[in-house]
């Protein structure tokens, strides 16, 4: 081998090295070098890094290595005449490292499937897995990258058995609870939410009012949007991510399909009900209403249990910095669920059609602030910094950002309502209540920067994941929501600071522009970005269609700055070209909705497709331990006579057939469902063979 191929450079990755040399890694161990990030890093970046002198480092190994190829060559020279014996199996197999895709992994070795298993990692991206580097996918689901891989290359090197998958995991592995959550959000979106919204939105265009259309049809609008749009979306997210998030299985999946069952009734039956009212004072139309709101408060109780179970099923140790903003997010769900069944019940006690002003303005900062954002803010911290390889944010900060968080919504909820009671009656009590409500809204502004200053988002990476095909599409919609975030946060202090010192609410026009920015600018493209990255997670493909979301990009941030600019001024100068503008914002809002809808609607249904086509198999001839159960009865059906005889009534199933069945090869199946292997074996084969020759007598 010619002498500058043997040199070791700065600029190799740590883990080929040790891969093309394994007596390197006592070298580098020797020298305080960690492995980090799985070994993916150069060596120049790993010394920085681990604070060792490089060109020493690099002497070392490269005298190491001549050394050892020489001793090589002179083993190789001695046993020239020797005969070549077959290498064994297990030392032809591919080392593992940190870049190995998690699909070229379970493609290759079906047995790590225990690994993953192990690690609650079974059911992400379908049967084999993302196309995401192992180390990469261990990080961002919050596991010990090098343990992983070397666990990995345990099992496909013989030194280890593969652990066992427990019958239920292998059930329910690839049972997607959070895809009818996400489908039925983008179907209200773009029905009773977004595009019911554009068209109410262009009336109050061609009329040149806000007030044109009745305040019922804009509150049964912003319902469907915050619970059927933003709601269901919330809730199936969370099914899918905290298995992922705790390591462990969700605790009852019956459970969280009747959450979704509950509250999509509920939403339908609010809106269809809530918008006849007017029309139709009766009875039986009140009853429906308040029965909605019920089913909504049953879908939110069985939702939180659901979570909290799963929650508390894994093995807890500290308490991160996502988990108080995401649990303290859930309880707000809860509260303001109750609080809009409280609302509604008054309403129609009291013979009313539409919300209170005094009452609904605290709702949707309940709702938006204290439900949504702070739910955002817990799957950003969790994620963003493993996804972008940020340093982990400060949990005595994030803690203290939650409390200021929480705290705020709760004061800004109660002294709105309350100041503008005791306005009229008692001053030096409406002077303490708008004291708080000041102090709310900079408490809120202060810790929306903190909590962007403590994500680091705004800091150079600490992990390079260059060399990885990691996708990054999503990251333009997170920094255009920040972006959002930030001027609503502004015009929210903004109107605190005008409010608190005339007494004088702000227009209705800017308050709607200064709303729109947070649910659409802030949450609807954050939205857009995760569930871009996310679902194509969960189905182990790419995205149907890149090309869409960069319309979807452009569309939404298009259609949300016409609406925040052009609604306030439109009002306040009464000129017919802002109001023509504001008008078709919704529309364009819908364009985009629409296209996120198409690309997420065809990922789903490419991931199932290809969860089918995805592998081409050899014949099945004969039947062995190592035979993969499902792709058995797909070339022989009458395997399923005999495995059923044996036990294996689930295979009757062919829903468990096209799950259960793919996961386990037949000395798996046997240590799931007890039964004597060399008799299962003998009587498949001997079914193989009666099929033969029937096949040959036939002809």
């Amino acid at each position: 081998m010619n002498e500058m191929a043997r040199k070791i450079t700065k600029e190799m990755i740590v883990n080929e090295v040790t891969v093309k040399y394994p007596h390197t890694a006592e070298i580098f161990t020797k020298h305080g070098l960690d492995m980090c990030c799985g070994g993916i890093q150069s060596i120049e970046k790993t010394a920085a890094a681990c604070s060792v002198n490089l060109e020493e480092l690099l002497d070392v190994l490269n005298k190491s290595v001549s050394e050892h190829i020489s001793t090589e060559e002179e083993l190789k020279e001695e046993s020239k005449e020797e005969p070549t014996v077959a290498k064994p199996e297990a030392s032809e197999m591919k080392e593992i490292t940190g870049k190995t895709t998690v699909k070229e992994i379970i493609k290759n070795y079906p047995q790590t499937k225990g690994v993953f298993s192990k690690y609650g990692l079974l059911e992400c991206g379908g049967e084999y897995g993302p196309e995401e580097a192992v180390y990469f996918f261990a990080r961002v689901h919050n596991v010990d990258g090098d343990n992983l891989i070397r666990e990995l290359n345990d099992v496909i090197q013989g030194k280890a058995e593969a652990p066992e998958i427990s019958q239920e995991d292998i059930a329910t592995a690839y049972e997607n609870i959070f895809e009818k959550f996400i489908k039925t959000a983008i179907v209200i979106a773009l029905s009773t939410g977004c595009i019911y919204g554009a068209i109410l939105l262009f009336y109050m265009g061609l009329h040149h009012s806000l007030y044109a259309v009745s305040r019922v049809l804009i509150e049964t609008h912003a319902h469907t949007q915050i619970f059927g749009w933003v709601g269901l979306f919330i809730m199936g997210i969370s099914y899918f991510v905290l298995p992922r998030f705790y390591a462990t299985r969700l605790y009852s999946g019956k459970l969280a399909n009747l959450s979704f069952v509950f509250m999509v009734t509920g939403i339908l039956l609010i809106f269809l009900f809530r918008s006849l009212l007017p029309l139709l004072d009766s009875s039986f139309f009140k009853t429906l209403i308040i029965l909605g709101c019920l089913l909504e408060v049953a879908a939110v109780i069985i939702f939180l249990f659901v979570v909290f179970k799963t929650i508390l099923s894994a093995e807890k140790q500290e308490l991160e910095p996502y988990e108080g903003f995401l649990i303290s997010g859930y309880l707000w769900f809860l509260v303001q669920v109750l609080a809009l069944t409280g609302i509604i019940v008054y309403m129609i006690m009291a013979g009313k059609t539409s919300m209170p002003h005094a009452l609904i303005y605290p709702l949707r900062h309940i709702q938006v602030m204290g439900f949504i954002t702070l739910v955002i803010f817990g799957v950003l911290t969790r994620t963003i910094p493993a996804f972008m390889g940020l340093k982990a944010p400060n949990p005595k900060i994030n803690l203290l950002i939650m409390l200021m968080l929480n705290f705020s919504v709760f004061v800004r909820a109660a002294s709105e309502p309350l100041k503008a009671y005791f306005l009229d009656t008692n001053l030096p009590v409406y002077y303490t209540f708008n004291t708080l409500f000041f102090i709310s809204g900079c408490l809120e502004f202060i810790s929306v920067l903190l909590f962007l200053y403590n994500l680091n988002i705004f800091r150079k990476p600490e992990i390079d994941f260059s060399g990885m095909e990691i996708e990054k599409s999503y990251e333009k919609f997170v920094w255009a929501a920040i972006l959002w975030l930030i001027v609503a946060e502004v015009a929210m202090l903004t109107f605190t600071f005008y409010e608190t010192a005339t007494g004088m609410p702000v227009s209705h026009a800017l308050i709607g522009s200064y709303r729109h920015a947070v649910t659409v600018g802030f949450i609807t493209i954050m939205i857009f970005g995760f569930a871009s990255r996310i679902v194509p997670i969960s189905q182990g493909i790419k995205l149907y269609s890149y090309s869409y979301l960069t319309i979807v990009f452009f569309l939404i941030n298009i259609g949300s700055a016409m609406r925040v600019v052009f609604q306030p001024i439109a009002v306040h100068s009464g000129a017919t070209f802002p109001f023509m503008l504001m008008g078709i914002s919704g529309f364009i809002e819908s364009v985009a909705i629409l296209f996120f809808g198409i690309n997420i609607w065809k990922t789903f249904s490419a991931g199932k497709q290809g969860a089918v086509d995805d592998e081409v198999h050899e014949v099945i001839a004969a039947v062995t331990a190592s035979t993969n159960v499902y792709q058995l009865i797909k070339q022989h059906p009458q395997a399923i006579d005999v495995l059923v005889s044996k036990g294996f009534t689930q295979l009757k199933n062919p829903i468990l057939r096209n799950t259960l069945a793919r996961a386990v090869n037949i000395g798996q199946a046997v240590k799931i469902n007890s039964t004597d292997l060399d008799q299962l074996l003998k009587e498949l084969n001997e079914s193989i063979q009666a099929e033969k020759t029937e096949a040959v007598t036939s002809q």
